[in-house]
């Protein structure tokens, strides 16, 4: 094997496999860990309404994101929710019990919202696969 062969098989492809594995697992993570932190520090309630429902197609699916607002002292804060699902919940309209975290209201989701986690937890572990392909690529074209 050449040296352009060894650079290219070795250094380049295993570290395009580690950054995209690596997007796709922090991605994973992130969910996670921004929905834990959530539920320990929004401990005040409030009652809001789903003030409008955004759909986006994704293959042959069509993802919904629902933007709620709540009214906290004199202050009415919307929230458009980032993580969609693929069947919609709510209608325009509908009461739901908003969690929020009172020194911070704009940080808030809404109890009992049914996030699609399938797509984060496989963009998790398909990220640590491609991680470990990488390396492990890598490893084998430089010592194996």
């Amino acid at each position: 094997m050449g040296l352009f062969d060894k650079f290219m098989f070795g250094i380049v492809f295993p570290l395009m496999f580690c950054l995209v594995g690596g997007f796709f697992a922090k991605s994973g993570y992130v969910y996670f860990q921004t929905r834990r932190d959530k539920k320990n520090r929004c401990l005040s309630q409030t009652w809001g309404k789903i003030i409008n429902i955004s759909s986006m197609k994704t293959g042959r699916h069509r993802s919904y994101f629902p933007t709620y607002e709540y009214v906290v002292g004199n202050e009415v804060i919307n929230v458009e929710i980032k993580m969609g699902t693929t069947y919609c919940q709510y209608k325009i309209g509908d009461q739901v019990k908003i969690n929020y975290d009172a020194s911070s209201p704009h940080y808030s989701y809404i109890e009992g919202y049914k996030e699609d986690t399938f797509a984060s937890i496989m963009s998790f572990i398909l990220g640590n696969i491609a991680i470990f392909c990488g390396l492990f690529v890598g490893y084998f074209v430089w010592f194996g």
